[in-house]
């Protein structure tokens, strides 16, 4: 088998990974692509020259890599998608539709779950738990499941959908598969905090975080992000004109709700003003007089980034909070379905 992996902390660039070439290699021997994309995020950027010489090898085909910032399955480089015959896009799972010549390449990660996970059964409340994951971890779920019932405690995952492709995993812009489930606590198994905590405010539930990477277990706490977001509302309560950016990315592409959010901003007596472009970032929107902004794209770009702009950035409900539409009972995280 052609698999691209690398356990002994060298510089190939996939060091703790394990991503398997063979099926690209196949469809782009069978394809006769000549010129084949490859895309990754920042964490694997550095496995695309070996990659890239590997392809090479294999199938005499010419390889462009994407320099460009990628930050999901949502996130495709739509040019050069246009440029080759064939695109590899490294580390995510497809989300619904998009270009035909994309092959989605996943890259799990090798760490074993059962140790992290059984030092978060030790502090763990609830004996059904819903356990979730991202892409990088998802095929060792049975691991987590195994090593939780050994607690005591029935581990649960939620089904796949749409924009989601396991059961159990999450992206950061959908926590569907954790909010079909009917428990009082949460176990994420990943890295970071971002979708632990979207777990948190899209369920209202009590959220642990195990990470196989540092071994270490800890509880999402919510209030400080909650502060901050309450904060962004009141800044931007005098706003007069507001920028709803609205993202060129196939995957964080919402036109209908921001068309919708404009009227109901013109209704309220607010300038609001569609923004669409594709990398958004703190000088794209220097020039356009805007007091404040609405981010219709990934809800990163609000909870994430937000202390990189100079004028406040709303997700999509926190502007409904804001102009009376909805009430702050309790947080509304920005999904994307």
């Amino acid at each position: 088998m052609a698999r691209a992996h690398s356990t002994d902390g060298s510089n190939s660039g996939f060091s703790g990974y394990d991503l398997d070439l063979d099926k690209a290699i196949d469809l782009i021997q069978k394809s006769g692509a000549r010129l084949v994309g490859l895309q990754a995020p920042e964490g694997l950027k550095r496995a695309t020259p070996a990659l890239a010489r590997r392809i090479e090898e294999k199938t005499g085909a010419k390889v462009i890599i994407s320099g460009d910032p990628c930050f999901g399955a949502c996130d495709v480089d739509m040019q050069l998608c246009q440029e080759v015959d064939l695109m590899l896009h490294l580390g995510h799972a497809p989300i619904g539709d998009g270009p035909d010549n994309v092959i989605f390449l996943e890259a799990r990660m090798i760490e074993d779950l059962r140790d992290v996970v059984e030092k978060a059964a030790i502090v763990l409340k609830a004996k059904r738990v819903g356990v979730t994951t991202t892409i990088q971890h998802v095929h060792k779920l049975d691991q987590a499941l195994e090593a939780l019932k050994a607690h005591g405690i029935q581990g649960v995952v939620g089904p796949a959908g749409d924009r989601v492709k396991y059961p159990g995993q999450v992206l950061g812009c959908c926590y569907c598969t954790a909010r079909a489930l009917d428990v009082e606590e949460y176990l994420f198994i990943g890295t970071g905090q971002f979708h632990p905590l979207g777990i948190a405010l899209a369920t209202g539930k009590r959220v642990m975080i195990a990470d196989p990477v540092t071994g270490e277990v800890s509880e999402i706490d919510t209030d400080p992000m909650l502060r901050r977001r309450f904060g962004a509302i009141t800044r931007a309560r005098d706003a007069k004109r507001f920028a709803i950016l609205v993202s060129k990315k196939p995957g964080q592409r919402r036109m209908a709700l921001a068309e919708r959010l404009k009227a109901l901003g013109e209704f309220r007596g607010r300038q609001m003003l569609l923004v669409y472009l594709d990398n958004i970032e703190p000088d794209r929107l220097l020039n356009l007089g805007a007091e404040a902004a609405v981010s219709t794209a990934c809800p990163r770009v609000a909870l994430d980034d937000a202390a990189k702009y100079k004028i406040p950035i709303l997700t999509p409900p926190e502007f409904e909070v804001l102009i009376g539409e909805r009430e702050w009972e309790r947080y509304e995280f920005d999904e994307i379905e």
